[in-house]
């Protein structure tokens, strides 16, 4: 299943975060299936081929959206294909040139209304990039008041974009070829786990959803 091209039907609005104001993009619909709780080494997401494209395409947009927040409320995809017990979380992404205080959040979410309707088109993940600068590539990944915050710079979205390329665009194949591989993306954070963002397909609906 390619990516690029796809639509990604969202709401846009924007919100005072203390002094400023900030750009929040989010699905127009919340996505199905698609839980993120705190797992054995990190946090987890258990997606079908849908959620994950889903996933997939909010990470491609925040990497080229500097000024934007993302915002995917995860809690409301909770169900019962889960691998531990913690809390629902909900996901955000951003670009760390925002500033963001990660605490004013739950005051902004709060704040968030219906939103102005636009769609995406999906520029996929790039297969390469230049030589990396480990030092700005690392996200920094963190749990704050139930949502999980991914912050970087474009060139560290776009270090573990491959990741979630392979994850829509090869592992439906490999889940058809072998129905028991585990199909996952698995993304780093700065001081956390190696595998510490672990998107990882539901043994149940995988190749059906």
């Amino acid at each position: 299943m390619r990516h690029e091209g796809e639509r990604w039907r969202t709401l846009v609005s924007t919100v005072r975060l203390g002094r400023d104001e900030c750009r929040v993009v989010r699905p127009a619909r919340p996505l199905r299936h698609a839980p993120l709780y705190e797992g054995y080494l990190g946090v987890e997401a258990c997606v079908t081929k849908e959620s994950a494209l889903g996933i997939a395409m909010a990470w491609a947009f925040a990497m080229r959206s500097p000024r934007t927040v993302v915002y995917l409320p995860l809690r409301q995809s909770d169900c019962e294909c889960r691998s531990a017990d913690g809390p629902a979380l909900d996901l955000v992404l951003l670009h760390q040139s925002l500033g963001f205080r990660l605490s004013e959040w739950k005051d902004g979410r709060a704040r968030l209304r219906g939103g102005r309707p636009h769609t995406v088109v999906c520029q996929g993940m790039p297969r390469e990039r230049e030589e990396p600068r480990w030092d700005r590539q690392e996200l920094r990944g963190e749990i704050v008041g139930g949502t999980v915050f991914v912050v970087g710079s474009r060139s560290a979205f776009q270090a573990g974009a491959e990741a979630f390329r392979q994850l829509v665009e090869d592992c439906p194949r490999h889940m058809h070829e072998a129905p028991g591989t585990h199909c996952c993306a698995e993304v780093t954070a700065k001081d956390q786990h190696p595998n510490w963002l672990h998107v990882v397909y539901c043994n149940e609906h995988r190749v059906h959803a």
